[in-house]
């Protein structure tokens, strides 16, 4: 995601930056009535929806991103041991099973030291670092919750190395 000069005033709302950067790349947006702002974005699996919101009682910018796909409850145990392993090789950010509807998520935050705002390039590479996380671990995710998978097939179903040239 390309963004223009980080020339935004600080003392907006950090969303405001957020919205900029959404501006910018020409993809709709709406907020929320909690304040949060969501959007989607196509990736190479499917369309995720992803959201943004500022938390000021821990001056921290959290996105989440849905990959449409929930554990029943006989997968919970099996979705939390394919998340630690996953997890592992996730750099920025988290892959997590919310409780109440067994909905796998991708979650990254900016903690801002107080009074700061996000660049346009932090909220940028923060959408950047959850779509390359879902698309590269949707699959196992998929095998696991549709497939019927277990945990350890699931991640090497998209874990495997390409050998040769094209």
């Amino acid at each position: 995601m390309e963004t223009r000069a980080d020339d935004m005033d600080l003392t907006a709302d950090p969303l405001d930056v957020v919205e900029h950067v959404l501006n910018a790349e020409n993809l709709p947006f709406d907020r929320t009535d909690d304040g949060d702002l969501a959007f989607s974005m196509a990736g190479d699996w499917r369309d995720y929806e992803l959201w943004f919101a500022w938390r000021p009682e821990g001056d921290c910018l959290q996105l989440c991103c849905s990959l449409d796909l929930q554990a029943n409850t006989e997968q919970r145990a099996a979705s939390h041991e394919l998340i630690s392993m996953i997890n592992q090789r996730v750099w920025l950010g988290h892959f997590e099973v919310w409780p109440e509807e067994g909905e796998i998520v991708f979650r990254h935050a900016l903690a801002l030291p107080h009074g700061e705002r996000p660049t346009l390039a932090q909220a940028a590479s923060m959408i950047d670092a959850a779509m390359e996380a879902a698309d590269r671990f949707f699959p196992a995710f998929d095998f696991l919750v549709r497939g019927a998978k277990s945990p350890a097939e699931a991640i090497d179903a998209c874990m495997f190395e390409t050998v040769g040239r094209a």
